[in-house]
């Protein structure tokens, strides 16, 4: 029992009902659980899941490639930090769990963003204010929606110094069965460690290391909502420019 009133309470129902939270018997007129409390739920099992796959995949990729390694989702036009496995570096980028940026700074954000239409897209970003924290930072929406075709067509992006001056990133997606994108997982190196093709070699690890980490989320590889194109095939040293 609660000291609501009425007509608060009916109004609170509506809006519960609105969003499916709840479901309404006309014959009895009471209401039950909605299926959108068991989706909200099955996402949470999922993040609950997905961050001791991500830690132990992540070591591996620290390992190999020597750089801090995190883990991403999109809420909104924000991305929030969901973990993180740091490098061995006196000098490297730390990113603490809980941590929100705006999407279009990142390149978590881009990946994310990535999977929207440019319908859906519009509608996230009309009348939005592009926060700016570099001179490289994306401004508006038609220079955001560039970098997301980008990343529709090859399967990952960057932030090349755009949320932060001297720091480069690179991102790719993490699927789970239902072949949605429940985040993203990304690799930063500041930029005086950046030496030549070491980006490339950067693009090569996440991609790989972000499909291994999808098909422990029980992603399919033929699902694939963005391009997939063959992590041994593809060149990214031509995409990505200093």
């Amino acid at each position: 029992m609660t000291a609501t009133s009425r007509s608060t309470a009916f109004n609170t129902l509506a809006t519960l009902h609105a969003h499916g939270l709840v479901q309404k018997d006309p014959r009895f007129k009471t209401y039950r659980l909605g299926l959108a409390l068991f989706e909200l739920g099955n996402a949470y099992i999922h993040q609950v899941s997905l961050i001791p796959a991500f830690t132990e995949c992540a070591r591996q990729l620290v390992a190999e490639c020597g750089e801090t390694v995190k883990l991403v989702i999109r809420d909104g036009t924000d991305v929030v930090y969901l973990a993180t496995q740091e490098a061995s570096h006196s000098v490297r980028l730390v990113a603490l769990v809980g941590t929100r940026l705006p999407a279009h700074l990142t390149a978590v954000g881009k990946i994310l963003l990535a999977q929207l239409s440019d319908t859906e897209l519009e509608h996230l970003y009309a009348g939005y204010e592009f926060a700016t924290r570099t001179p490289n930072t994306v401004q508006n929406l038609p220079a955001l929606q560039a970098q997301i075709h980008f990343a529709q067509i090859h399967g990952y992006a960057y932030d090349q110094e755009e949320s932060s001056l001297g720091v480069n990133c690179v991102a790719a997606p993490i699927y789970d069965h239902s072949n949605e994108a429940i985040a993203a997982m990304s690799i930063g190196v500041p930029t005086h460690r950046l030496r030549e093709n070491r980006m490339d070699e950067l693009t090569d690890r996440i991609t790989h290391y972000a499909r291994q980490l999808s098909r422990t989320m029980g992603w399919r590889e033929t699902q694939n909502r963005i391009a997939n194109s063959n992590e041994d095939e593809y060149d990214a040293q031509t995409e990505y420019k200093k």
